[in-house]
C-alpha cells in the first residue's frame, strides 16, 4: 500500500505534547500493509518560523525505526502560499501525477493523510481523490489523542460518497506547468511592486494593501505643484507621509521641510503667522511681518492640524489653494506665490462645523491614512522597523527581538494611539532590555497590561474615590474632549459610546442654558 501525505506544524515532535501528529499517527496504524511512504514537503525560506523538511526527516527516521522495509520518500514541493488554493491545487495536481507516472503507482492501492497540512491542502486532497485524479485511493483522518479517547481509536476513513460530485479532469502535463508558472509570475509580480514601493518610500512601513495604495499615490498622482491633504487619527504617521512626499517633490534649494503647527497659537497670531501683517494690523504689531506663505515662496509647507484653522482662516488659505493669492491682515495688497501646501488634520473634514467645505475640494489629492487597528498585518514590520532605531540609538551589541507570542498579543491589541503608541512601546522596551529574544514572561507587569485586551486588567481609581463619581466621570469626559481637540466623533471613539452621543449630550447641555 502507498501512503501520501503533508507534514504540518502539530506533526512536530514536541516532547510536552502526548503522542504523534497525523503523519505518524496514520502510519503506525496501518504500518502492517504500508510499502512505501511520500512526504510531500514545502520549501523552508530563512524568515519562515517552521522548517517543514526537519520536520519531515524527524517522522521518516521513525518511519524507518518502526519499519525498517518501508521505503519513505521525500518529495519536495513549491508552495510559497500554503493557503492559496488557486496555487496549491494545480501545484499538487501536477506533482501528484508526476509521482504516479514516475513510480507507476498508479493502480496500486493509496491512503492519503488529510489531517496534516493546512485546510486549503486537505481540500485539494479530497478533490484529486474524489474526481479519480488519484485512482484507488481513500481518504483517512487523524485524531488528536483527548479526542482518540472519546472515540476509541485514533484515525478513521472519511467516506465521501455524495450524489452529483462534480467531475474534474486532469489537463495535460504542459498545461498544468504553464498553470503553475503564470499564478507564481503574477506573486512574484505583486511582490516585486511592493519591493519597489519599499525602496521608494522607505519612511511608510508596511505592505498592507492600504498602503501600498497611499504609496502608489504618492508616486503616481502628486508632484511638486500638488496641493495635499492628509487625514487619520492621531498617531497615524501624518508627518511621515509629509516628509516622503517633501523628499521626493522638493525644490532644489528648499532644504529643509517647514512645518507649522496650527494648534500652537492663538487665533489672531495663528493668522499672522501664517498670512503676515502690515504694522498697527492689530494689537501689538507693532511693526510688518512677512507670513510663511511668502517665505515659502517655491517651497512646501506642512501646516499640521490645519482643522484648528478658524473659520475665516480656513477662508483664507482656500482662496490660497485655488488661486495662489493671499493678503496679510491689515493690507489691500493681494501676494501672488508659489507655495506648495501640504496639511494634515485627524478633524471630521465632512463636519461643517469643524472645517471649510469648499476648502477641502481645493486640495489636488486627499490621502486617508488608516487607523493601525485597520492594517494589524503591518504590526510585524513596524515592529522591527521601531527594534532596529531604537537597537541602534542604544547601542546595543545584540538586537533586541520578540517571540511570536508576544508579536501576536501585540497585533491582538488594537492601538487606540496608532503607529506612534507603538513606537512608544517598543522605545520603552528598548530602554529596558539590552539585547536578546523577549518572551511575554520576560516583559514587566506594566507593559503586558498596556497591551492585554482583558477588563480585569485596566487600571482602576482606588477607592473610595477621592471626588463624587458623577465629578469622576465629568473629567474622563473632559479629558477624551481634550484628546480629541473638540472632535466629537473622536469622543464616541475614545469613550466607547455610539456615534452621535457627544453631540447629542452637548446639544442637551445648550438647551439647558
Amino acid at each position: 500500500m502507498i501512503y501520501l501525505t503533508f507534514v504540518g506544524n502539530h506533526d512536530a515532535l514536541d516532547k510536552a505534547r502526548e503522542g504523534y501528529g497525523a503523519a505518524l499517527t496514520i502510519f503506525l496504524q496501518y504500518k502492517d500493509v504500508i510499502s512505501d511512504v511520500y512526504i510531500f514537503v514545502t520549501s523552508f525560506k530563512g524568515t519562515d518560523r517552521v522548517n517543514y523538511k526537519e520536520i519531515a526527516e524527524s517522522s521518516k527516521a521513525i518511519m524507518l525505526a518502526e519499519k525498517p522495509q518501508v521505503k519513505v520518500t521525500l518529495v519536495a514541493i513549491d508552495l510559497p502560499n500554503p493557503v492559496d488554493f488557486d496555487l496549491v491545487y494545480p501545484t499538487l495536481l501536477h506533482e501528484t501525477q508526476k509521482l504516479l507516472e514516475r513510480e507507476e503507482i498508479k493502480t496500486r492501492e493509496k491512503i492519503i493523510n488529510i489531517t496534516s497540512g493546512t485546510p486549503t491542502m486537505t481540500t485539494c486532497w479530497v478533490l484529486l481523490h474524489k474526481s479519480g485524479l488519484i485512482p484507488n485511493s481513500r481518504l483517512i483522518q487523524s485524531f488528536e489523542t483527548k479526542y482518540a479517547r472519546e472515540r476509541g481509536k485514533s484515525t478513521q476513513e472519511v467516506n465521501l460518497e455524495i450524489d452529483d460530485f462534480p467531475q474534474i479532469t486532469a489537463p495535460e502535463d504542459l498545461k498544468r506547468q504553464l498553470t503553475i508558472v503564470s499564478r507564481k509570475n503574477v506573486q512574484l509580480t505583486e511582490k516585486l511592486n511592493a519591493s519597489e514601493l519599499d525602496r521608494q518610500i522607505p519612511e511608510i512601513v508596511g505592505q498592507s494593501r492600504p498602503i501600498r495604495e497611499i504609496k502608489e499615490q504618492i508616486l503616481k498622482d502628486i508632484d511638486s505643484e500638488t496641493h495635499v491633504l492628509i487625514l487619520g487619527e492621531r498617531g497615524t504617521g501624518k508627518q511621515v507621509v509629509a516628509e516622503a512626499i517633501w523628499r521626493l517633490y522638493h525644490h532644489e534649494k528648499d532644504k529643509v521641510l517647514t512645518t507649522f503647527d496650527c494648534g500652537a497659537f492663538s487665533e489672531t497670531l495663528l493668522l499672522s503667522e501664517l498670512f503676515g501683517h502690515k504694522k498697527g494690523a492689530f494689537t501689538g504689531a507693532t511693526e510688518e511681518r512677512t507670513g510663511l506663505l511668502k517665505q515659502c515662496d517655491n517651497r512646501m509647507l506642512f501646516l499640521d492640524e490645519i482643522g484648528n484653522l478658524p473659520m475665516n482662516g480656513q477662508q483664507a488659505l482656500l482662496r490660497f489653494v485655488n488661486d495662489g493669492e493671499f493678503r496679510p491682515l491689515g493690507s489691500n495688497t493681494v501676494h501672488k506665490v508659489k507655495t506648495q501646501i501640504i496639511a494634515a488634520t485627524n478633524k471630521n473634514i465632512h463636519d461643517s462645523t469643524l472645517f471649510a467645505q469648499d476648502l477641502k475640494d481645493r486640495f489636488d489629492e486627499i490621502i486617508e491614512l488608516p487607523s493601525l487597528r485597520q492594517r494589524k498585518e503591518d504590526i510585524p514590520p513596524l515592529i522591527n522597523h521601531f527594534l532596529l532605531i531604537f537597537s541602534r540609538k542604544q547601542s546595543t551589541r545584540i538586537p533586541l527581538a520578540l517571540r511570536h507570542e508576544v508579536v501576536q498579543k501585540l497585533q491582538e491589541y488594537d492601538w487606540p494611539g496608532n503607529v506612534r503608541e507603538l513606537e512608544k512601546w517598543i522605545q520603552k522596551l528598548c530602554r529596558r532590555f539590552e539585547g536578546g529574544e523577549l518572551s511575554l514572561k520576560d516583559l514587566p507587569a506594566k507593559l503586558i497590561a498596556s497591551i492585554m485586551r482583558d477588563e480585569e486588567i485596566y487600571e482602576l481609581p482606588d477607592l473610595p474615590l477621592p471626588i463624587p463619581l458623577k465629578d469622576y466621570i465629568d473629567k474622563i469626559r473632559e479629558r477624551a474632549r481634550l484628546q480629541a481637540s473638540g472632535n466629537m466623533a473622536e469622543v464616541d471613539r475614545l469613550l466607547g459610546q455610539n456615534p452621535g452621543t457627544e453631540k447629542q449630550r452637548q446639544y442637551r447641555q445648550k438647551q439647558k442654558g
